[in-house]
């Protein structure tokens, strides 16, 4: 049995050693929750021009030195600006011109006045405040500069992004291949959803749970159906899995009678770089590769399944993509509720994460069995009791791992 971070680094070391996935141009629609494949840098500046950041006036600051409510500076009005139009018309000393937002600043003015400190009469306007040179002035470059690395390889593109490829003229732009996943339930009693449930069976939820988390992490899932506990079927779905980039089983991975998932693995030609995990939930954990492709046994139980895909499956998938950012974000709270745990190994402990009183508090699930998936539902944190860790009383600080 090893450490989860062990295992880890195991699996990120076979990922390594597999060239990233290839990348493939799509439009930059169809790139949203994508990851990038390549550097995005500006070939000009955003924006093009010094423009109104404001509806007002464009002035000279300096005749607006003395404005006041009581003595408004008053200017001769010489044109109206609208965005995306330019004007021939200098803004001399005591002249303005009427603009609206986005609009270029014309010749001569260095500032503007925003419309609510002014006051329109006939061909002449009130200025009621001083501005400054640069007042409301969105300049050029302000938010790019040509040359600039905007988006970095392994990007991953969210509304923004895509709104930054627009504004760049990106037509279309190279993501990664979303890796391509087989999800196999194992065992006598799972049944399809939609059928009927006889004595002793169990609809299969894992790989519905495993393909959402699939898609979550970018990855394009497929489900491959449930195999019984036969040996000869379990090495046919396995052969089968293998043409993917990842094959995931749940269930038949701990050690009873028929728990057949390890041996049907390596009678398929995949070797085997652990096998047991000091987790909990999830010891039951297989990893293995065969040529380039990944192949995980997670446990049967759903918790366990979910939270060691969560642990190692999703970080793989994030690497293979170029993405770095696959370490769940963490919030300090204060514990709700006493928990504990025996023996030695990390416990993840199922929590929600409340905000009350401008503070952050995590409330242990009433359940921390294995199968309740409940829990799961219940829960958008985990904390983690290290193997060192029995007991971790109410009104401790913890830190909370986000989920989602």
């Amino acid at each position: 049995m090893i450490s989860l971070e062990k295992a880890l680094q195991i699996v990120l070391s076979e990922v390594s050693k597999i060239r990233l996935l290839p990348p493939e141009e799509v439009g930059i629609l169809s790139s949203l929750s994508r990851t990038l494949a390549e550097d995005v840098y500006a070939h000009f500046n955003i924006p093009g021009f010094d423009r109104a950041a404001m509806d007002g006036y464009a002035l000279v600051a300096q005749d607006t030195s003395s404005a006041a409510l009581d003595r408004p500076s008053l200017l001769e009005v010489i044109a109206d600006l609208p965005a995306g139009y330019r004007t021939d018309k200098v803004v001399d000393k005591g002249k303005a011109i009427r603009i609206m937002t986005g609009a270029p600043l014309p010749e001569g003015a260095d500032a503007v006045i925003m419309v609510e400190d002014t006051e329109t009469e006939e061909n002449k306007v009130k200025v009621f405040k001083k501005v400054k040179i640069g007042e409301n002035i969105s300049f050029a470059g302000e938010d790019v500069k040509k040359g600039e690395l905007i988006l970095p390889g392994g990007k991953f593109i969210r509304a923004a992004e895509v709104g930054m490829l627009a504004s760049l003229g990106k037509k279309k732009i190279l993501v990664r291949r979303k890796p391509r996943i087989a999800i196999v339930s194992t065992g006598d009693e799972l049944v399809e959803t939609g059928k009927n449930l006889g004595k002793g069976k169990v609809y299969d939820s894992n790989s519905f749970a495993l393909f959402s988390q699939v898609v979550l992490s970018g990855g394009e899932p497929q489900r491959l159906g449930i195999v019984q506990d036969k040996r000869e079927d379990l090495m046919a779905k396995i052969r089968e899995g293998l043409s993917f980039d990842i094959l995931i089983l749940s269930g038949g991975v701990s050690m009873g009678e028929y728990d057949l998932v390890k041996e049907a693995m390596e009678n398929t030609g995949v070797k085997m770089l652990f096998w047991r995990v000091a987790v909990k939930p999830g010891k039951p954990t297989f990893f293995g590769v065969r040529g380039n492709t990944l192949v995980f046994g997670l446990p049967g139980y759903p918790v366990s399944s979910m939270i060691n895909f969560e642990n190692m499956v999703r970080p793989a998938i994030f690497s293979m993509l170029g993405r770095k950012d696959w370490q769940r974000i963490k919030v300090r709270a204060i514990l709700k509720g006493t928990v504990k745990k025996k023996g030695k190994r990390k416990n993840f402990i199922r929590v929600k994460l409340l905000r009350e009183g401008g503070k952050y508090w995590a409330l242990p699930a009433p359940s921390q069995k294995s199968g309740v998936l409940k829990s799961m539902v219940w829960a958008n944190g985990l904390l983690i009791l290290p193997g060192e860790v029995e007991r971790i009383e109410k009104g401790k600080e913890v830190l909370v791992e986000l989920l989602g």
